[in-house]
C-alpha cells in the first residue's frame, strides 16, 4: 500500500511541473491551470474506480467461497458464476480507465484552454 501511495505521489507531482509557453498554439490564461487540474481529477478518479472494483470483486469473491464451503456439490457453477460477475467489474475499470484516457488525450473541451 505505502509504495502505491509513493508511486501516485511521484506519478502525479509531473502534473504540477511548470509548463513550456507552448510555440503552436499559446496556452490562454488558465489554460495550464485546467490542464493541471484535468491530471489531478484523473488520477483520483482512476484511484477511485480501482479502490471500488477492488473491494467489489473482493466481496464477490468472499460470498462465492462461502457458498462453495456450505455446499461443495454447487462449488463449481459458484466459481464460473462468479467468474462472470468478476469480468463484468473489472469491464468498469477499464471503462473508467478509457474515459481517463479520453479526457486526457483527446479532450473536447481543450478548445476552450489553447488559443
Amino acid at each position: 500500500m505505502k509504495k502505491a501511495v509513493w508511486l501516485s505521489l511521484v506519478l502525479g507531482s509531473a502534473a504540477f511541473a511548470q509548463q513550456q509557453p507552448v510555440v503552436a498554439g499559446k496556452l490562454a490564461p488558465g489554460g495550464a491551470t485546467f490542464f493541471t487540474w484535468l491530471s489531478v481529477v484523473s488520477v483520483v478518479a482512476m484511484a477511485v474506480a480501482a479502490i471500488g472494483v477492488a473491494f467489489a470483486q473482493s466481496m464477490a469473491a468472499r460470498k462465492a467461497l462461502d457458498g462453495a464451503a456450505r455446499q461443495p456439490e454447487v462449488a463449481g457453477r459458484l466459481m464460473t458464476q462468479m467468474l462472470i460477475a468478476v469480468v463484468f467489474m473489472e469491464t468498469l475499470a477499464i471503462y473508467a480507465l478509457l474515459v481517463i484516457f479520453l479526457m486526457l488525450f483527446v479532450n473536447p473541451f481543450a478548445k476552450y484552454f489553447l488559443l
